[in-house]
């Protein structure tokens, strides 16, 4: 069967290969790049994610033949070198920023509107991979709804060519074997970066360029392999095991594991066997990487590539969920025809040299960025342009801003500084002393503002010990490895305050239970262990949860225990979800039946029924008081906006709520 495509692949590939330099099979194997993170981003290639490693490994090879080449002829150019960039890069990128942003002012909320703003000021600066490395943050809006995230990996490319070139040029002078083994020492390096971080810190290693530059410095290693081309067969045996290594990795890879380190050596060693495999007599799998198809859509690839992540984002973004069925296919012809007419039209008339216009290409485009960056300087001072949305449509969206003013004071407190007495003083001022305390996670951050209030009616004042990504559970260990520091450092502050006589305990206490989340920040894998089930799992979760919460107990007695819970967690981000239904009556149906919220909450009731057999504790049920069978769990009361995203109150939620919230602070309830 290869024989036969060998065979109707050979016409196209005396075409194409009208330059002596290009390689149909690079397309095809850029088609194969493409397409794996097509898929991958549509939930249909677990592994696809390597395809961006595959593209690295592909310009390493590319750009490094070009730059020896020219500095062994004497006719290197930086400023050549970097209007050939431009030309490749910049054109398709303005008219996908422009067309993103035209078309999310439409659909975007204000404060999504200006940080697609800010990520459009580091695109153009080519910062955008530590841009959104810096967006991580708890309270960060989830970066799979960002449109222009994908370009982190240009942004990568774009900085190692701001040092690559200087270093051909620095031992354009040396041999071949002296080349390949600076080339070498830079890949070993990188690489040893690469595996010591994504232990450390996975984030940090799968953003920063000098933890990647190791696969672009790989396709430089195969450009620098010896000239002489390799035998049939051995040509043929490169490529095969690199498709398998390919095959293996799409197929096996997936979004939990570690990467990239070591993990990311299979696809980049398996790039480039199928690269350097090439360089030798045709076979039957360059045959298979230059049939038509796959060459077409290699040549669309960069297109491709920079279309497909807003069109899936927009999907996202108004559906409030993956996209399905017929929604997945129509989204896909989407991103083929603007690659398709991206191409054509301006990847196309704009890559090739003019040097006569160099430097009126280099002046419009520090134009451009400037623009980008005077239009997310603006963003930022309108706070994300609200003028474009109608009055009502802007006041729902607002509430994503409302959050609890004393976050940046209150939240995330350091174990030192609970250590040297620091802590938020909430309540009534003018209270003799402090006689309880409030702690938890992001919930308790976002109802602080609600507690406060119910606490100066009361003519009461306590401290608040809140660290978003920490559930109050003692002896636990948890994803963030701040949690157990703190609430260890919170329990020592409880003893050294004799004077507490109450603590009100609040958290998605969901999560921690079932070691997921719900709405639209679903996630799996919110694993806690202790000593007693140090191997991460779901099925333990549930019994570390309930060891955790009565040491916590046993550690502030003798103190009144309150826990604040069923807190009715939605399946919209509600400032969106209103907004949107402001603007095209989409979602029909906002607010969460009250049968969901049963059924998420049930497990949560029968642990603290399990629990309250030897720990003594008064319960408040925010839901019983929020939720109807008529109404389910609304997102508004009284035309108060309850929730900042999908599942924390907003400041102005959490004060229409001070009432529900005071329960906690009364003896019995």
């Amino acid at each position: 069967m290869l024989d036969q495509i060998a065979r109707r692949a050979g016409a196209s590939q005396a075409q194409v290969n009208a330059r002596p330099s290009y390689r149909a099979d690079i397309d095809g194997l850029r088609a194969i790049a493409v397409l794996a993170v097509v898929f991958f981003h549509l939930g249909l290639l677990p592994g696809g994610f390597v395809g961006v490693d595959i593209f690295f490994v592909i310009s390493g090879f590319l750009i490094s033949r070009i730059i020896f080449s020219e500095v062994d002829a004497g006719t290197f150019s930086i400023a050549r070198f970097y209007e050939r960039r431009i030309r490749r890069i910049v054109p398709a990128l303005t008219v996908v920023m422009l067309a993103t942003v035209i078309g999310f002012a439409f659909v975007l909320t204000p404060v999504d509107f200006k940080s697609l703003g800010q990520s459009m000021a580091a695109t153009v600066a080519f910062l955008s991979n530590i841009y959104f490395l810096t967006k991580t943050g708890y309270f960060d809006p989830s970066s799979e709804l960002a449109p222009l995230l994908h370009t982190w990996s240009l942004a990568v490319e774009e900085q190692y060519y701001l040092l690559f070139p200087l270093v051909a040029m620095a031992i354009g002078g040396a041999g071949a074997s002296r080349r390949r083994a600076v080339v070498l020492i830079g890949f070993v390096l990188s690489l040893a970066l690469s595996i010591w971080l994504v232990r450390v810190d996975a984030t940090l290693a799968f953003y920063l360029p000098f933890t990647r530059f190791w696969e672009i410095l790989a396709g430089a290693l195969v450009a620098l392999a010896p000239r002489a081309p390799p035998s049939r067969a051995r040509a043929e045996a490169s490529s095969l095991l690199g498709l398998a290594l390919l095959a293996g990795s799409l197929a096996l890879y997936h979004e939990g594991m570690l990467f990239p380190g070591e993990s990311a050596l299979p696809p980049v060693i398996g790039a480039a066997l199928i690269l350097y495999g090439g360089r030798g007599e045709r076979h039957r799998v360059s045959a298979l990487l230059s049939l038509r198809p796959l060459v077409f859509v290699g040549l669309i690839s960069y297109s491709l590539y920079l279309w497909h992540w807003p069109i899936i984002v927009a999907l996202r973004y108004v559906l409030m969920r993956e996209p399905e069925g017929i929604e997945t296919g129509l989204a896909l012809v989407a991103m083929f025809a603007c690659a398709v007419l991206s191409w054509r039209f301006v990847e196309r008339p704009l890559r090739h040299e003019r040097p006569e216009t160099r430097g009126r290409l280099f002046l419009g485009t520090a134009a451009l960025g400037a623009l980008v960056v005077l239009f997310a300087g603006l963003g930022q001072v309108t706070a994300g342009f609200p003028g474009r949305l109608p009055e009502r449509a802007r006041a729902d969206a607002a509430a994503a801003l409302d959050t609890n003013p004393r976050r940046a004071a209150c939240d995330r407190l350091a174990p030192d500084r609970l250590q040297a007495g620091e802590a938020c003083v909430i309540g009534d001022p003018n209270a003799a002393e402090a006689d309880f305390l409030f702690m938890g996670d992001s919930f308790a951050d976002a109802s602080l503002p609600g507690m406060s209030e119910a606490a100066r009616r009361m003519g009461r004042k306590g401290y608040a010990l809140v660290h978003s990504g920490c559930f109050a559970l003692a002896g636990v260990d948890q994803p963030d490895p701040d949690c157990r520091p703190f609430v260890d450092a919170a329990l020592a502050f409880a003893k050294r305050h004799s004077e507490l006589k109450q603590a009100v305990l609040t958290a998605r206490w969901t999560s921690a239970l079932l070691g997921n989340r719900f709405g639209q920040s679903k996630g799996e894998n919110w694993l806690i262990t202790d000593e007693a089930s140090p191997a991460p799992s779901l099925a333990e979760n549930r019994a570390v949860f309930r060891r955790g919460l009565a040491r916590l107990m046993d550690g502030l007695a003798p103190m009144q225990v309150s826990l604040v819970a069923f807190i009715p967690e939605q399946r919209y981000d509600v400032p969106r979800a209103l907004m949107l239904h402001d603007l095209y009556g989409h979602p029909a149906q906002a607010s969460l039946p009250l049968a969901l919220h049963e059924a998420r909450q049930a497990p949560l009731r029968a642990a603290f029924a399990d629990l309250a057999r030897t720990q003594s504790f008064q319960l408040v049920d925010v839901g019983a008081s929020l939720c109807s069978v008529a109404q389910g769990c609304p997102m508004q009361r009284g035309g108060v906006v309850l929730y900042a995203d999908d599942n924390h109150l907003s400041r102005s939620g959490a004060l229409a709520l001070s009432d529900v919230l005071a329960r906690a602070l009364r003896p019995g309830g």
